[in-house]
Formats: C-alpha cells, structure tokens, sequence
C-alpha cells in the first residue's frame, strides 16, 4: 500500500460526511421495523415506523447539501434503502395484513408492488445519472414517489384504523390498491414535488398557524387527519395533470410562435 493510498485509508473523517449516510441507514432501520410489528399484528405502529422512515430519507439529501458531503456512494445508499423501506417492506406488511388471504395471488400482488417501486427507482436514478430533462423537471416529479406510494399502499390499513369498516381489511380492495399505487409509481403522471410550493411573505404567519392548527388535529385525530391528508394527495394528482397540460400547451404554442 503506498504513501498516499495508507493516507486516504486512515485518514481522519469529518463527522459532517457521514451524517447522511446515519441519516440513510436510519431511515433504513426505522423503516424494516414496520415488518417487525406487521408479524406481531401492531398496524399502528407499523405505519408510524413508515411515517418515520419517510421523514429521515427526506433529510438525508438536506443534510448532504447542508454539508456539503453529496456522493454517489450515499447517493446509492439512499436507493438502495429506498427500495428495501418504500418498496419491499410495504409490501410484506400488506401481505401479513390480509394479502395473504389471496394465497398466491396475495404474493403476487405483493410483489408487483415491490418491482413497480424497484423501477421507479431505477428510472429515477437513470435520470439522475444521464441528466434527462422534461419539460416538467423542477416543477413535478414523474409518477408516484417512493415514499408516497408505499404510504398509499398502507392506505387500507390507515382507513381500518380510522374508520374500523372491515371493508378495508377485505383482501380484493387492498390488491386492487396494490395494483393502482404500483401503476402510477412507473407512469409518467406528474405528481407534486413540494419543492417546488412556495408561500408569499404577508402569507407567513397564517401558514404557520395552519401547520400548528393540522399537527394539533393530527394528535387529536391521528387516523382520520393521515386519510384526509393521503386523500388530499390522491385529489391534487388530477390539478397536477391539468396544470402539466397547461404548462405544456404553453410551451408548444412558445415554440410555435418563435417557428414563424
């Protein structure tokens, strides 16, 4: 081992270089433990460990650029965990939930969520790497995002907690959930990217407000306010539609106008 490679290899890391990578393995920690509790029937907590997980893997790549410790190491880290979190364990947890019931199709149904969210994720890493613009890039993402669709995946289990119909543990309603989710994690559907919303200065103090209003809601009512909120995603997938098609009008009526 020469000079330079003893250097590199025992050289001191700062801490602020593998705080990503924590937050990354983190999320991948939190978000397995949702099999744990799915094997002894804890759905509650099955979904707050989801909830968790999505919450730490939207802080990794923060706290790369924070730090300014961006790699494609930890950028592989992240998908990896991505697909183990948002796309294998949900699918394991709808399984123990009442796919199972279907017998082989249940697995079936399963895994065509999991290999839907493995390409999601291939195609956005493809992406990622080639550089590949649309003329929606910046403003929406194409299709479901992982974490969004493995919290919709676990809708029923939601619903059950909220509203406690047996309908939602009925195994055809969650297969067909299954299908449609996985679907439109591989469409090309735009979806809202929130970081692209913004709020007006003099909107400032309202906003805060309301957000301290919907967390207080969301500890009184926990269940009902997590469904109306995926409800509320489920609803802005069609403005996002629209909005894309006006934006692409736009552009092709532009490009008209600088042709002539």
């Amino acid at each position: 081992m020469g000079r330079k490679n003893r250097k590199k290899f025992f050289g001191l890391l700062p801490i602020r270089k593998i705080m990503p990578n924590l937050a990354t393995l983190s999320a991948f920690f939190v978000g397995m433990t949702q099999v744990k509790f799915a094997m002894v029937e804890k759905w509650e907590f099955a979904i707050i460990a989801l909830i968790a997980a999505a919450f730490l893997d939207a802080m990794d790549g923060r706290l790369a650029r924070l730090f300014n410790s961006c790699s494609r190491f930890g950028a592989e880290l992240d998908s990896l965990s991505d697909f183990a979190v948002f796309g294998v364990a949900p699918a394991m947890v709808m399984y123990l939930y009442c796919l199972s019931h279907l017998n082989r199709l249940g697995w079936i149904l399963a895994i065509f969520f999991a290999i839907c969210v493995c390409l999601r994720l291939a195609r956005f890493n493809t992406h990622d790497i080639e550089n590949v613009k649309t003329p929606f890039s910046g403003k929406f993402f194409t299709g479901v995002p992982a974490p969004a669709g493995a919290i919709l995946a676990l809708f029923p289990v939601i619903l059950f907690n909220a509203f406690e119909l047996d309908f939602f543990k009925n195994p055809y309603f969650s297969g067909v959930n299954m299908v449609v989710v996985g679907t439109l994690c591989i469409s090309k559907l735009p979806t809202p990217s929130i970081k692209n919303l913004h709020i007006n200065r003099e909107q400032y103090i309202p906003f805060l407000l309301g957000v301290i209003v919907m967390i207080g809601i969301i500890f009184t009512y926990t269940w009902k306010a997590f469904s109306f909120v995926i409800f509320s995603y489920i609803v802005s997938l069609f403005f996002c539609k629209r909005r894309a098609k006006k934006i692409l009008n736009t552009l092709l009526n532009d490009q008209a106008a600088a042709n002539k």
